[in-house]
């Protein structure tokens, strides 16, 4: 069996849709979340959405795209992040400026065209923070400082200066820049046939092995020795947790292709939510894809399931 290498192509369209929903994606969320603020922060449930939205932006991307260049996915993974978060706080700084506006307004009686007040409320930072315009805003922001577990503009909860908020903002950012990443990678390295120019399937599980033979599974498969490989498979779902999940995935358009062989581990936490992560991911012929599956053990007749299930009661 080989490893799954992406051949590292991108089209055309490909480049038109990573541009398109990095830029306008990233700005359309991080721009809604401003808006939204203006009201209600929700400080873990807003950043959240910028994570995951900023992350499946470009997952959607990729796969519409058909990019499979890793690195070119990592680097839009992280500018839609980038985007998202810089729209976020874009956003604000907007929305700061209409409401400075109207508030010179109310003070002086009179409407004031929108150059001054831009001009007034550059003077104030500059004179603030020693910079004006949009970092001298993000400057005043953290002067002014935020409260971890705040809801809308009020002051409740834990304070924080200047400088942690400076780092707390980092910390939000890099969070984004993870996320959108975790969910970009994996996009961009599935499965791709090059002959028919489409993602392969879903997988179809075709068993599973138990944990304390997944190690020699793992081994015998990677050594290309599918008929050993195939005795340590179970047909029905091993009840044991971790365990090793096994599937098969093929191209919507090529019957005699290469097929690609997943295997996931799937375990718990102490809450008993389930979690599959990823541990091989190789390309086995059509010899090898026969070799393994008509070797795989035949499940237990009627009888045997019966009897198996009467004593462990």
């Amino acid at each position: 069996m080989k490893p799954y290498r992406p051949s590292n192509k991108v089209p055309g369209t490909g480049w038109v849709w990573l541009l398109a929903l990095s830029t306008l994606g990233g700005a359309v969320v991080g721009g809604v979340i401003a808006f939204v603020a203006r009201w209600i922060y929700l400080l873990l449930i807003f950043p959240a959405l910028m994570e995951f939205t900023s992350g499946g932006c470009t997952a959607i991307a990729v796969k519409k795209g058909k990019v499979r260049h890793p690195l070119v996915g990592v680097v839009f993974g992280a500018l839609t992040g980038l985007i998202t978060y810089g729209a976020f706080h874009g956003g604000e700084y907007f929305f700061t400026q209409q409401s400075f506006s109207k508030q010179i307004e109310a003070e002086l009686g009179q409407e004031i065209d929108a150059a001054e007040t831009n001009a007034l409320m550059n003077a104030f930072l500059q004179e603030q923070t020693g910079s004006s315009g949009f970092l001298g805003y993000l400057k005043y922001s953290a002067k002014q400082g935020i409260s971890i577990g705040r809801v809308g503009s009020s002051s409740d909860g834990l304070p924080l200066n200047e400088t942690f908020t400076w780092i707390y903002w980092l910390i939000e950012l890099a969070i984004i820049e993870a996320i959108s990443l975790a969910m970009a990678k994996p996009a961009v390295e599935d499965p791709f046939c090059e002959t028919c120019a489409q993602w392969y399937a879903e997988g179809q599980r075709i068993g599973t092995v138990t944990n304390d033979q997944s190690e020699i599974f793992l081994n015998t498969v990677q050594a290309d020795q599918m008929v050993q490989a195939a005795t340590h498979i179970q047909t029905r779902t091993v009840p044991t947790i971790p365990r090793l999940e096994v599937d098969l995935r093929k191209c919507p358009g090529c019957d005699q292709g290469e097929v690609a062989l997943e295997v996931q581990r799937y375990s718990e936490n102490k809450k008993g939510e389930g979690k599959r992560s990823q541990v091989l991911l190789g390309m086995l012929s059509h010899r090898q894809t026969l070799q393994l599956t008509e070797a795989i053990p035949a499940p237990p007749g009627p009888d045997n399931s019966e009897s198996g299930t009467s004593q462990a009661g």
